[in-house]
């Protein structure tokens, strides 16, 4: 053998002892890192990641997947007392039955004085009775700890948790850990051991086009009962939607929802939805229907949003959410063209939730643009919202915006605080402007000097009010586009104050097609309160 290659030979040996002793150090010190970091004080045990080689095949399609993900996939059981009533509406004394098929005829009504037998149903207090109420679920198991994730609004109201496993062992009065009404998790706690876990992915890197699969039980605990663990498959169709289903009932909550069209029926709610991988990367959560079936459009909550709450939970009992104190709705195309925006991007301020709100404080107006968040872009509402997810309560945080004052970039410093889960819900009402106009806005407007009496009852406004109250217009129109309800106030236009009709029309009068304006309004609500708002409109092309 020669010198050279005895010298290769040798230095090949000792890079080899050299990197076996490497690796023994690293496992010893555990200096190994790892693809997601966790507090250990916090960690319920999560699974990253599917192992080597998981996931769908040409030859088995999802079969492979399917049989390691079952089993991790529970069917739960909620039961409840309800009070309810049953007051009976017939006219007729106790026992006397009219003849089959009787109806009192189009348009009856009793003569005047007539008055029900004493002893009639009717002049009698509604029976009121306990009656149990059952309803089921899906959720998943996530840790060997026994933590199980499902939705809030499946154990939301429940007096009693049963779980049921894959391998059809029951558990009774299972632990609730804690729930958040805000994003609609919950978490489960059973006390067992052997079982299976479902690994997490990551919804954050799941890309639009992806297939996935939606398992869960259909179906409720009367006859035939839940369907267990069924399985359907679709793509992930679109991310970050915002439905509404959550903010209807509380404007802080948090809608980032995975769009899928894999079949998802009432009692799949809380079931996990998986990868082609088989890891876990969304909470089936919701259905858009006009029949309350399936229609080719399910949501899932994110796996990074539910693990976020489920940290909490754990460690504190409760989600820490740090909240700046705005209601907000996302900017569209006139908004991108009034404020100057190169896309259509960022998250439009309407209200200030509290007088004390930290926005307000920080110096942001009704009507400012927030484009980014610690440097980092905002493509519209529910990406702000997961941006401040990433602070904690107390946190400094700075916001670019675009103002609506001066349409120039400015930023500001928000001191975050706790958000609250009590907060009323705002509720914009939705009726259209009937009555066609000529004006540029396609409205039809009143001042204070016009206005009738009956219309200051009817539309709520106080006598000696400032700007114009829209009391009809053209639906086609650039604001009638709004579908604003007949009674809100213009109070401004392109920051310029609207006392009455004659400021209207000055400022309206120098519109022409294609000029992008932003209005200021006064909504009346469903509920009879008002509320500002802030609109971007488009002149149209006559």
């Amino acid at each position: 053998m020669s010198d050279s290659l005895r010298t290769r030979l040798n230095l090949l040996i000792a890079t080899a002892i050299a990197f076996a002793f490497g690796v023994g150090l690293a496992s010893v010190l555990d200096l190994t890192p790892v693809s997601i970091a966790a507090d250990g004080n916090r960690d319920p045990g999560w699974v990253i990641g599917a192992p080597a080689g998981a996931g769908m095949t040409m030859a088995n399609g999802f079969a492979d997947v399917t049989e390691r993900v079952a089993p991790a996939v529970v069917t739960i059981y909620l039961t409840a007392e309800r009070e309810a009533s049953f007051p009976n509406a017939s006219p007729f004394p106790p026992g006397f039955e009219p003849p089959p098929g009787f109806e009192f005829p189009p348009g009856f009504e009793f003569p005047p004085g007539f008055e029900f037998p004493p002893d009639s149903s009717r002049n009698r207090e509604e029976e009121r009775q306990p009656q149990t109420v059952e309803w089921s679920g899906s959720g998943f198991i996530v840790s060997e700890a026994g933590y199980v994730v499902t939705n809030n609004h499946v154990v939301a109201g429940a007096e009693r948790i049963d779980v049921e496993l894959h391998d059809g062992r029951v558990f009774d009065n299972v632990e609730l850990v804690g729930r958040d009404p805000q994003t609609d998790v919950a978490l489960l706690r059973l006390e067992v051991g052997d079982i299976a876990v479902l690994p997490i992915g990551s919804s954050d890197e799941t890309a639009v086009g992806e297939w996935v699969l939606a398992i869960g039980s259909p179906g409720f605990r009367t006859a035939p009962g839940p369907l267990l663990s069924s399985v359907t498959a679709g793509i992930v169709s679109a991310k970050g939607r915002n439905i509404s289903i959550l903010r209807n009932r509380n404007p802080l909550a948090i809608e980032d929802f995975i769009q899928t069209d894999a079949v998802i029926n009432r009692g799949n709610s809380g079931g996990p939805l998986v990868n082609a991988a088989g890891e876990v990367i969304g909470i089936n959560t919701a259905i858009l229907s006009t029949t309350g079936s399936y229609q080719g459009y399910g949501f899932a909550v994110p796996i990074e949003l539910a693990r976020e709450v489920v940290d909490d939970l754990i460690e504190f009992g409760e989600v820490r959410r740090a909240l700046i104190g705005v209601s907000i709705t996302d900017v569209d195309a006139a908004d991108a063209a009034f404020y100057g925006l190169e896309r259509v991007e960022g998250a439009k301020i309407q209200t200030f939730s509290f007088d004390d709100s930290p926005a307000l404080l920080a110096g942001l107006e009704g009507g400012d643009v927030i484009v980014g968040v610690a440097g980092e872009p905002v493509s519209g509402v529910s990406e702000l919202q997961r941006r401040i997810r990433a602070f904690e309560p107390g946190e400094t945080v700075e916001l670019d915006v675009v103002r609506r004052s001066t349409l120039e970039r400015d930023r500001a410093r928000v001191r975050l605080i706790s958000a609250a889960d009590d907060s009323p819900p705002r509720i914009v009402a939705r009726s259209e402007p009937t009555e066609a106009t000529g004006d540029a806005l396609g409205l039809a407007v009143k001042d204070d000097a016009e206005i009738e009496a009956r219309e200051h009852a009817q539309y709520r406004i106080d006598p000696g009010f400032n700007g114009v109250v829209i009391v009809g217009g053209d639906r086609r129109g650039a604001v009638g586009r709004l579908r604003l309800p007949e009674g809100t106030l213009i109070l401004d236009i392109n920051g310029e104050e609207i006392q009455g009709r004659g400021d209207y029309e000055r400022i309206i009068s120098g519109l022409g097609p294609g000029d992008a304006l932003s209005v200021q309004l006064d909504i009346l609500l469903r509920d009879g309160r008002r509320q500002n708002a802030f609109r971007s409109v488009v002149i149209p092309e006559r």
